[in-house]
């Protein structure tokens, strides 16, 4: 889920990195600390601190389109083809737009309160909302936006939540700590996870779709069967940390920037083999973006007006 966390970019003690090559480096039009990549790659949606958003092409950052300070975009994510931005507005409202240009495709009111998670399903005909302290919604926008489920937690609203790469499951975390599993045909709770003490920040499924990917305040990333919802295995802990990223690319390596739950420290990265829950390497510095474009790690960093968008070797 793309939720709009601030991360801030700073040199960190070296450990093994791994080695990048730049795909751009891009003159922004603000100051910013936080992008969002398209996942083919084309696109970077720069927020910006007054709280406009920027649109720019990759490589050549023609900026293509522009949304003022008000209304105040909180969140936006990319459809995962990259055809489709989806950006929740501070007032409640949703927009779903074309990114071939600034064509807006739909556009309503989906709560009285802020739009602080969306994510597309995987045929991009279908979306999951969240807004601030509240249940989740799921909306079909294929023509007249309809709201075809509400998914309750007991408090705290949505804080993540990731599809199945064949769009059948659809796997919630709430402010409870309870992880909910939806069938999506019929929108029943099927499973549900409760052995987290502590919230969960960051989901997502590995490619095949075996297994889900939890991280959160906890300071590690744990394992779990998607059949069953039970824990396969945990990965060492990062003590003092919460994960708040996840991404899953090449060969089942996964990218996990944490946080320093007492604020003294910069944000760091850290790479791993989920095979062996091996550290491959560690960032130099906290990237202000990152996904995944055609099985490879892509990610931003910033220095004054620069992006610097790298992809992993």
């Amino acid at each position: 889920m793309a939720r709009l966390i601030s991360l801030t970019f700073a040199l960190l003690f070296a450990l093994p990195a791994a080695a990048a090559s730049d795909v751009a480096n891009i003159l922004l039009p603000c100051d910013s600390r936080y992008q969002v990549l398209s996942p083919d790659g084309v696109q970077v949606a720069v927020r910006c601190k007054d709280h406009s958003l920027h649109v720019l092409s990759v490589p050549d950052g023609k900026e293509l389109r522009v949304i003022p300070a008000e209304p105040r975009a909180d969140t936006v994510a990319y459809s995962p083809e990259g055809l489709s931005m989806a950006i929740g507005f501070h007032d409640g409202n949703i927009e779903v737009a074309s990114s071939k240009g600034s064509t807006v495709v739909k556009r309503w009111h989906a709560s009285a309160r802020p739009i602080e998670a969306l994510r597309f399903f995987p045929d991009a005909k279908m979306l999951v909302a969240g807004p601030a302290d509240s249940d989740a919604q799921v909306w079909e926008f294929a023509e007249s936006p309809k709201l075809r489920a509400t998914l309750p937690s007991d408090f705290g609203g949505i804080m993540d939540c990731a599809v199945s790469p064949d769009g059948k499951v659809l796997v919630v975390a709430g402010g409870d700590t309870v992880l909910h599993w939806y069938d999506t045909g019929t929108w029943q709770k099927t499973l549900e996870n409760r052995d987290f003490l502590l919230d969960t920040f960051a989901l997502a499924f590995t490619p095949d779709g075996k297994k889900v990917l939890v991280g959160g305040a906890d300071a590690r990333i744990t394992v779990l069967d998607a059949a069953t919802a039970k824990q396969v295995r945990q990965l060492p802990r990062e003590a003092g940390s919460s994960v708040a990223v996840l991404d899953v690319f090449g060969d089942q390596q996964i990218a996990a920037i944490y946080f320093d739950d007492a604020g003294e420290k910069p944000p760091h990265e850290l790479i791993w083999r989920l095979s062996d829950a091996k550290v491959m390497g560690r960032s130099d510095t906290a990237p202000t973006c990152e996904g995944v474009v055609g099985g490879k790690l892509w990610s931003c960093t910033v220095e004054g007006r620069t992006v610097r968008i790298s992809q992993s070797e």
